[in-house]
């Protein structure tokens, strides 16, 4: 019994830890969540965007190749007028073609990325970069 008691303890004191954390930067995580669209029809647009933002701290939850991919300008669409990371994404994207959808049905979904063929220098990638 004496043996359960200490393991017990153990595993209570154990837990109390603080674990170590994934990020290796000092990255601060930004509420809700992205969809990326490579609508510019260059192969590798969504994942080095992806990339760039998850770096920045937003969640991406999935990047995509649609269809039409005849977009010559990023277009970010905000889903939510009063997501938290609507002024974080501006900064960091190099664009003015933002728009607010009144969108009630799209849950954790803080904005959607529609990439044009503008995308490196929207994310500011250089052109050396891939």
């Amino acid at each position: 019994m004496r043996f359960l008691f200490a393991v017990i303890c153990l595993f209570i004191f154990a837990c109390d830890e603080e674990l170590p954390s994934q990020d290796e930067g000092n990255v601060e995580r930004v509420p809700g969540q992205i969809m990326i669209y490579n609508s510019c029809g260059i192969s590798g647009a969504a994942e080095q965007a992806r990339d760039v933002l998850r770096a920045k701290g937003f969640d991406v939850l999935r990047e995509t190749d649609p269809r039409w991919a005849n977009y010559e300008e990023t277009v970010v669409a905000i889903r939510n007028p009063h997501w938290a990371g609507r002024k974080q994404l501006e900064t960091i994207l190099d664009t003015e073609n933002f728009i607010v959808l009144l969108d009630t049905l799209s849950g954790d979904i803080g904005a959607t990325v529609f990439l044009g063929r503008d995308y490196k220098k929207v994310l500011k990638i250089k052109r050396g970069d891939s």
